[in-house]
């Protein structure tokens, strides 16, 4: 019904992959109603904030979709649903208890995450680029032939799905196994020529890329962006759609990780 859609993601190397995910299932389906908005590691921290949520209503959102945040956040399901500002929260992180240790969730529009008691996925380990990919699937089965997805299009997404499952540490076993071998194989054939440039400035080989060298040279560059300057600068060198821009977004993302 093209509403504006904001995308609220985590500032960090799982958050911002999770963001391009889904933003790519969006670009896919030409919706460009939509925006991004990854919170300031330092000015804001982490979790969703009210103040945030009312900028985004201000700019004319009626939807927020959360990626790798928001099972705590309580005060801000609440105002959501107080203000007639849609939430759907994905996150994959451990929910609140009370002392009996029942879980106390908040109450979104849609709450998904693996998690909580009553989801009977067969995997609660995903990290958060995992679960909002879960979705994209599920979007696809559902309405993939309304919107003319070739079949085996989301497989292209495993470069972000990979590249999150191994920066976030989450077991190796199961479906993130599963997301971290195939991830590695679409990562050597990936067309974003951002990630290209960030393997080839670190000195790497794609061909011959390890998740070692994916964690210990690659990572360290996106989280840099929100721990010296702001999230969307790793975000840019993701999206980035030329290789010029991509060259220059890198180039930012190293002088950072530098410092």
């Amino acid at each position: 019904h093209q509403e504006k859609i904001t995308i609220y993601a985590d500032y960090d190397a799982d958050g911002i992959p999770g963001s391009v995910v889904l933003s790519s299932l969006f670009d896919k389906i030409g919706y460009t109603n939509y925006d991004v908005y990854l919170p300031h590691r330092h000015d804001e921290g982490y979790g969703i904030h009210i103040d945030a949520l009312k900028k985004i209503q201000t700019a004319g959102s009626t939807l927020v979709i959360t990626i790798d945040v928001g099972i705590t956040a309580h005060e801000a399901a609440t105002w959501c649903k107080e203000n007639n500002l849609d939430l759907i929260i994905t996150d994959h992180h451990e929910p609140l208890c009370d002392p009996q240790g029942v879980q106390i969730l908040p109450e979104p529009l849609l709450l998904i995450n693996p998690k909580q008691s009553l989801c009977s996925y067969d995997d609660d380990m995903l990290c958060g680029c995992g679960v909002i990919f879960k979705c994209v699937q599920a979007f696809i089965q559902k309405y993939g032939n309304e919107y003319h997805i070739q079949e085996g299009w989301d497989k292209w997404l495993l470069d972000m799905v990979g590249l999150s499952t191994i920066s976030d540490m989450v077991p190796l076993q199961k479906e993130n196994r599963v997301f971290a071998s195939f991830g590695m194989r679409v990562i050597k054939k990936t067309k974003r020529p951002g990630l290209r440039k960030l393997i080839w400035n670190a000195g790497l080989n794609i061909n011959y890329l390890t998740e070692e060298d994916l964690a210990f040279s690659v990572t360290p560059k996106l989280n840099a962006a929100s721990r010296m300057s702001h999230p969307k600068d790793a975000l840019r060198a993701l999206i980035a759609p030329t290789e010029l821009k991509a060259t220059e977004a890198v180039k930012h993302l190293d002088t950072l990780n530098n410092e």
